[in-house]
């Protein structure tokens, strides 16, 4: 999948960050699996690992701002994510390219596709819904 197929949610700033951690995702698990130089994994995982971070930012952020029921269960699967990455990451830093497989991080680039499908589509649905003033109806995965 190409950053340009990933899944739309109709928010404009988020839609532009999926694209983006698509491409990263995907650079990453390329590198891995085309054994690039060990500097060149070890970079590509450092700006999955900041880029997820600012994203995930980004969207707490406005589902604290919009008072999305659904944002504390969001949270923790961003939370759980977080970890993983940095787990990932670590076992990189320990092992070598071997650590970790590039199915590994292909399982985590179908996990967003997935995430972005259903509860990023969900928060869009509200924040939309709270911005032409009705109510807003969500159903939390």
């Amino acid at each position: 999948m190409t950053s340009q197929q990933s899944p739309e949610i109709h928010m404009q700033e988020i839609d532009g960050q999926h694209r983006m951690l698509v491409t990263l995702m995907t650079d990453l698990h390329e590198a891995l699996k085309y054994a690039r130089a060990t500097e060149t994994i070890s970079d590509a995982f450092d700006e999955v690992v900041e880029y997820t971070n600012y994203h995930f930012t980004v969207e707490e952020r406005l589902m604290r701002e919009s008072g999305f029921p659904g944002y504390l269960l969001h949270k923790a699967v961003h939370d759980v994510v977080r970890v993983q990455l940095l787990d990932l990451r670590a076992q990189f830093e320990n092992g070598g390219r071997g650590a970790v497989s590039p199915a590994t991080l292909q399982f985590l680039r179908d996990w967003l596709i997935s995430h972005i499908t259903a509860e990023d589509e969900a928060m869009a649905r509200y924040l939309d819904a709270e911005a032409a003033g009705s109510p807003a109806r969500v159903t939390i995965h």
